[in-house]
């Protein structure tokens, strides 16, 4: 009787795997208790479905893969209160999950429910089709050039520019792409030798410098210097833009903001007020007329189509420059999270990178859909989720300081949350949104009242710190209230700035999470995107932090006084740590260092955190504000290590 319920049981276990609904073998528990995730992963580049459209500080999809297969069970909810890229969402709908995403950035969740989205392909690139034979002509009348070997008219892959200054010394007119540069923003008089400073504004004088063709007729494709019909074309260009705006051409005529990013780049000491100030003419043209055609598509299609289009203007814009070293003549697209006009950039062919991006699309849904086990619904609301009984999403653009879930409904909380400083997602997304009216919660600029920054320069209602620690408490607040007990919010962080990493923590602790000693893990970043810009400093931690907070409701409160915060301030302290790292792990990489460091150092916080929380909230405040003890934990402290460490080969050794 015994053998026979035995092998009932196992028969049934194997049923509900088959079902996809067993718990997974990940969901390992010590004591009842469900244990952080110990085990890392390479961090792999996006797939095609990420590719779609630029999102910024998108993470490594293999990463939230384990992360939501180690948390949660097929069936169950997943939350990410801040969806960004769709990170978390998709890869829980690839996993058999019910995902519900929320974001404040109305271009967050519209690229986070295309991505979940069903597109019938074949109609997509029926209607893409009829959009090109419409459009084309008028593309090919714009970036036209005359052929240098036939000199018969040849379709122009881009023109490229130079900002032209005037030497301050010889006052000879000098064109920054043939001058030498000396460093950042100071280049070489190319007739009188002297140094000049220069930095490009809107009423920079720019010159055709080069144009990348191809004929048709004789085969010819070649990087050309400008003629005098390209520069006539300019001036044709410039003329039927003021005609067909006077006739009603659409172009956004919206102001930037002041704002974190506009104070940085300091657009407004630089003539730079409107967004289509970030286009040239041609561009204006060619992307308005575009436009203009894919808003007479009817629904669904019409909104992949802009869709794509919105892609295309990380492609088309005045920020986009060329790398022959690295992509040869393709386009070097805008990647930084920041506005600038470089001294020499790239006029790319709309058409062809319209096309680029449609093509990007049907890769992206085509590997999205071969992946889901089942193509997943759109529940209405948020709460029609915990209803369903087979994977679905729910998408909404509102704040997390107000989710619409009832109490301990959810299984997991995965997310990316914002990180301080480092990116403000709603100023440079306007730069999109203003492009898109059709498309619900954008065309305007984008309310950044309640996003969790941090500003780093100083304009009206610009946030601090403990702005940005009260907007996360209030986040995760509603994420413990909603989350099951003894289930877990697990955050990919890193940050330069003390400040954050105290306020992020703060945050989490008044909201009532708790850290176990053994929820902090390091994720290596993507090795083939360490050339980016903000990884090049040296001793930069390429990857994320894994927190994994769990919601535990036997701990009490008066607990929290007795955890002694403990004081990094002196040098002698944190060299001694770095000692006894390097002794027991040998020679260590700055980056490799650091990530020891922090392992350590978070739980220190933690335990400072959790002192100051017992104590009130001025004492938080005043932790958060003014965190002198953690001023020497950096990226790369190497003035400081020097003193007392060996650095030799890319090294530190005792």
């Amino acid at each position: 009787m015994k053998i026979q319920r035995h092998c009932k049981e196992k028969q049934n276990i194997l049923l509900r795997n088959w079902e996809g609904r067993i718990e997974d073998q990940s969901l390992t528990r010590t004591k009842g208790l469900l244990k952080p995730i110990d085990q890392t992963c390479r961090a792999k580049p996006h797939r095609p479905v990420y590719r779609m459209h630029r999102y910024f500080a998108r993470r490594p999809y293999s990463i939230f893969q384990e992360l939501i297969r180690h948390y949660s069970r097929p069936n169950e909810v997943l939350v990410d209160p801040f969806c960004g890229g769709g990170v978390t969402l998709v890869e829980g709908v690839i996993q058999n999950r019910r995902v519900i995403g929320f974001d404040i950035n109305p271009l967050s969740t519209f690229i986070t429910r295309m991505e979940l989205s069903n597109l019938d392909v074949g109609q997509f690139r029926n209607m893409q089709e009829q959009v090109i034979h419409e459009f084309g002509p008028s593309n090919d009348a714009l970036f036209v050039t005359q052929c240098r070997r036939c000199g018969r008219e040849a379709h122009s892959h881009w023109f490229e520019y130079s900002a032209r200054t005037k030497c301050p010394v010889c006052e000879s007119s000098v064109v920054i792409a043939n001058a030498r540069k000396h460093g950042i923003g100071i280049w070489q008089c190319s007739k009188c030798g002297s140094a000049l400073r220069f930095s490009p504004e809107a009423n920079t004088d720019f010159t055709i410098i080069h144009v990348y063709y191809t004929c048709e007729r004789c085969r010819n494709e070649e990087v050309a210097n400008a003629s005098e019909t390209d520069f006539a074309l300019v001036d044709q260009i410039n003329k039927r833009l003021r005609c067909a705006e006077a006739n009603g051409l659409w172009i956004p005529t919206e102001s930037i903001p002041d704002c974190n990013m506009q104070r940085e780049s300091a657009l407004f000491k630089k003539n730079i007020f409107l967004f289509r100030q970030f286009f040239t003419n041609r561009h204006l043209m060619a992307l308005a007329l575009l436009r203009q055609l894919i808003v007479k598509v009817e629904n669904p299609i019409r909104e992949w189509l802009l869709f794509a289009f919105s892609s295309t203007l990380r492609y088309t814009n005045r920020m986009v420059t060329r790398n022959p070293g690295w992509r040869g003549n393709r386009p070097l697209e805008w990647a930084k999270p920041g506005f600038w006009l470089p001294a020499v950039h790239l006029e790319a062919n709309v058409l062809e990178e319209f096309e680029r991006r449609c093509d990007a699309i049907v890769r992206g849904k085509k590997d999205y859909l071969s992946r889901v086990p089942r193509i997943p619904d759109c529940a209405s609301t948020a709460r029609s989720i915990l209803a369903h009984s087979a994977p679905s999403f729910h998408i909404d653009t509102h704040s997390a300081t107000r989710i619409p879930l009832p109490d301990e409904s959810v299984d997991a909380i995965i997310t990316d949350p914002p990180y301080g400083s480092y990116v403000h997602y709603a100023d440079l997304s306007n730069f999109w949104s203003v492009w898109l009216p059709e498309i619900q919660g954008l065309g305007r600029i984008i309310d950044d009242s309640e996003e969790a920054v941090i500003a780093r320069k100083n304009f009206p209602n610009a946030k601090n710190t403990n702005d940005y620690r009260r907007i996360l408490e209030r986040c995760f607040s509603e994420c413990h209230r909603i989350l099951r007990n003894g289930r877990y919010m697990v955050l990919t962080f890193h940050n330069r700035e003390p400040r954050a990493w105290a306020a992020l923590l703060a945050a989490a602790v008044k909201a009532g999470f708790q850290l176990p000693e053994d929820g902090v893990l390091f994720h290596a970043g993507i090795a083939s995107y360490r050339h980016t810009a903000q990884s090049r400093r040296a001793g930069s931690i390429i990857g994320d932090f894994v927190l994994s907070f769990r919601k535990t409701c036997d701990i009490a409160q008066d607990d929290l006084a007795d955890k002694k915060g403990e004081n990094w301030a002196s040098e002698t302290e944190l060299v001694n740590i770095v000692k006894r790292i390097i002794r027991k792990k040998g020679p260590l990489a700055p980056d490799a260092l650091m990530q020891y460091l922090y392992k350590i150092f978070v739980p220190t916080l933690i335990r400072r955190v959790q002192a100051a929380v017992s104590k009130g909230e001025n004492e938080v405040e005043k932790l958060v504000s003014d965190f002198e003890a953690v001023g020497l934990f950096n990226s790369h402290q190497r003035q400081l290590l020097e003193r007392h460490l060996v650095y030799k080969d890319g090294k530190w050794t005792v």
